[in-house]
């Protein structure tokens, strides 16, 4: 009798097999036989509570190829209780049989502790259905949860992620407003400038520094005097950045407040006024840029003999 031939009666007794392997085989075998497998529903669902691994791997990726609803709890159960190989193959597969009851698992799956699970749960919230439940996520106990629902919604690039973002920069918690800072600077939205501008005034470094960047990628010259007043603050990574910023934004007004930076106490902010000065291409700047030459801190010098350079060569090609 050819394998084909194999009564499927017979063929389902292989599923209760003491071998591991048979267990297996069996489940390939039963999944081969496609007009008659959705019939091993029941005995493949059982096996979501197989002691060995793989078999019960082996049974998950059955029932999502029957696609059978009924096996979401079952799969929620696995989920919850499996081992960290299984968990994200239970959830990647609860999703596909019932995205609307796998939203809650998948909320919970971005903080997992398990980087597959995190992966497979950030990757399934950026379908279009999760947005409402995303939005609504926004208002979680957990500020982790926050954040990482802050982080998937600024990649989506939907225009309904501006609002609920703006709001976080008031989030209590530092990293929120931060992560909203900056995918709010990469969703590009000008309704999202004044909103960052009112944000350079956090009480949190790292937050004013994300801010800066997000100012940076969104381009817009309003940016600049707000960024210029930064210099007369005490501290010099937000001078710094405020400088790399203004570099990026090249407009004219900030050549004077970046030639007086130049004598910034800080050598981070001098290199990187010196950066900014050298893409602004502005030739007043080349006389303040020469008496960098000898700083006592090399990248100092170097950067500003860099921008020398450059500011030189658009005199040439007058």
């Amino acid at each position: 009798m050819t394998r084909s031939h194999i009564p499927f009666a017979t063929l389902l007794a292989g599923l209760t097999d003491p071998s591991s392997q048979v267990r297996r085989q069996t489940i390939a075998s039963i999944m081969r036989r496609h007009s008659e497998r959705a019939q091993a529903y029941p005995a493949l669902l059982a096996l979501l509570n197989d002691p060995e691994e793989e078999v019960c791997n082996a049974a998950i990726k059955a029932l999502g190829t029957l696609n059978d609803p009924r096996a979401v709890p079952a799969l929620i159960q696995a989920f919850n209780y499996r081992s960290s190989h299984t968990r994200p193959l239970a959830l990647k597969t609860l999703v596909q049989l019932d995205y609307t009851q796998a939203i809650p698992y998948l909320l919970a799956g971005i903080c997992d502790e398990n980087a597959s699970v995190r992966r497979v749960a950030a990757a399934a919230l950026r379908d279009v259905q999760a947005i409402d439940a995303l939005i609504a996520a926004l208002n979680h106990a957990d500020a982790k949860v926050r954040r990482a629902v802050a982080g998937i919604l600024g990649s989506r690039e939907d225009a309904r992620a501006v609002d609920p973002l703006i709001a976080l920069l008031h989030d209590e918690d530092a990293d929120v407003r931060g992560v909203a800072a900056l995918r709010l600077g990469e969703l590009g939205e000008a309704r999202t400038i004044d909103p960052l501008l009112s944000a350079l005034n956090d009480t949190d470094t790292l937050v004013r520094l994300r801010v800066i960047y997000a100012l940076s990628r969104l381009g817009d010259v309003s940016a600049v005097d707000p960024l210029i007043a930064l210099f007369s603050g005490t501290n010099q990574e937000v001078r710094a950045n405020a400088a790399w910023a203004l570099g990026r934004l090249r407009d004219v007004r900030a050549v004077d407040p970046l030639i007086v930076t130049l004598n910034d106490d800080d050598g981070a902010v001098r290199q990187w006024a010196a950066w900014a000065l050298g893409e602004l291409g502005d030739v007043r700047a080349i006389m303040p840029l020469r008496a960098l030459f000898t700083d006592l801190i090399d990248a100092v010098a170097r950067q500003a003999r860099q921008a020398t350079v450059q500011l030189e060569s658009l005199i040439t090609s007058d």
